[in-house]
């Protein structure tokens, strides 16, 4: 059996919490607790082998920045055994560790030196780090100048282009412009591929089924779950769900109790195929079921609904006002459907926003959100979100004779 590139045996991360700056001295003098305890992670243990891909994820404040500042060396467990058989470059906090005072290009240097490079490897990656990050002339100007973007490129092209055989990435890539994004998954997809090992931490949930092999879910400083990445995620994803839609409920029987809404949403159902689902395939059958009510009869309502990308891209919106329905009123409870009877969707993990409308589309009566909604699984390795019919004509300059074209359904995306 190969040895465990990192492993973790019962750490710990406990933190002293002080409301005044002389309740330390007290403490010493007394010696009396005037400290909260907070326990940041508890009895964690788990092992990372060569080559493997380890997901970290959980809700804000679960404890996953902390764990990924431990396996960077930057802070130190208060209890339990940390090894790490390999080097290791990590993007945590955006710029984290660069002099201010200092160029890109002599943080570059510095960076690489204190990760135990020689001069000559240090020279030898600086134009590779340069050209990577394309900050241009703003490689010598101070890093004090720099955006958060500009900081996540250069720390980003430092992390990667000094090979470690660990990389530790945190949520930093949610910054910057699309571009320099996929640049960096590119890059993150090229190291897993050539069998180095990755901890990612990230919300989003896509990336992480992608990249990993294995996830580790923590909750409250403690692992709720750790296995097969489709597992744990898919886990997860129900957590959430079940998570907001008891909130959801407690809210709407607070405005019940409170005579806060005059119409409040009361059920949002995904159908497919005819039992409830959250994954589907693309051109599956997709069916919404909203039920709402109200306490006034002579209200009038339209509906709205909007599908997002799960980092925020709008896909696609759908209203009945919109689409010429007349509005419905004269009850107490109503029932609505929206069928796309072929999902054009390839792939992705997707947002369901739900609207309640008065009959000019323009207030908002009640609105219901489901964060990770549904997701759709591609078949196959597909470029792009959506695919459409279309058609080919490669010579259409021979109109005269048969033309060299061929048309595609959209069942034969590629």
């Amino acid at each position: 059996m190969p040895e465990a590139i990192l492993s973790a045996h019962h750490l710990e991360k406990v933190y002293r919490v002080y409301r005044h700056p002389m309740d330390r001295l007290k403490e010493m003098v007394t010696r009396r607790q005037h400290h909260e305890r907070v326990e940041a992670l508890l009895d964690l243990s788990f092992d990372l082998m060569p080559g493997e891909s380890l997901a970290i994820i959980g809700e804000n404040g679960a404890g996953k920045s902390t764990l990924l500042s431990m396996l960077a060396g930057v802070t130190s467990p208060s209890r339990g055994r940390l090894e790490v058989r390999g080097t290791a470059a990590s993007l945590l906090e955006l710029g984290m560790g660069f002099h201010p005072e200092l160029t890109g290009r002599q943080n570059i240097r510095l960076t690489a030196a204190m990760m135990g490079l020689g001069e000559a490897e240090v020279e030898a990656l600086v134009p590779e780090i340069i050209d990577f990050s394309e900050l241009g002339d703003f490689i010598d100007r101070p890093v004090k100048i720099y955006s958060t973007g500009m900081n996540m490129r250069l720390g980003f092209a430092i992390a990667v282009q000094v090979n470690p055989q660990i990389l530790i990435v945190d949520e930093a890539l949610s910054v910057g412009d699309g571009y320099f994004q996929k640049k960096c998954m590119d890059r993150i997809h090229r190291f897993v591929s050539s069998g180095r090992t990755l901890l990612f931490c990230s919300h989003a949930l896509y990336y992480v089924s992608a990249y990993c092999q294995r996830a580790l879910w923590l909750e409250k400083g403690r692992v709720r779950a750790l296995g097969p990445v489709e597992k744990v995620v898919r886990e997860y994803e129900a957590f959430l769900l079940d998570k907001g839609q008891a909130a959801r409920a407690a809210k709407q029987q607070e405005a019940k109790s409170g005579g806060g809404k005059l119409a409040s949403i009361t059920s949002v159902r995904q159908l497919g195929e005819g039992a409830d689902t959250q994954v589907f395939q693309y051109q599956d059958p997709w069916l919404l079921e909203i039920e709402w009510e109200t306490r006034d009869t002579e209200l009038s309502f339209h509906l709205g609904v909007g599908i997002d990308r799960i980092d925020g891209v709008q896909i696609c919106t759908f209203g009945t006002h919109r689409d010429g329905l007349p509005p419905l009123n004269g009850k107490l409870f109503y029932t609505a459907r929206l069928s796309v009877p072929a999902l054009p969707i390839l792939k992705g993990e997707f947002s369901l926003y739900v609207f309640l409308l008065n009959e000019q589309g323009m207030h908002v009566y009640d609105q219901y959100l489901l964060q990770t909604a549904f997701s759709v699984e591609s078949r196959g390795f597909q470029v792009g979100l959506v695919h459409t019919e279309h058609r080919w004509d490669l010579s259409p300059e021979d109109s005269a004779s048969e033309p060299a074209s061929q048309e595609t359904p959209a069942s034969d995306a590629a």
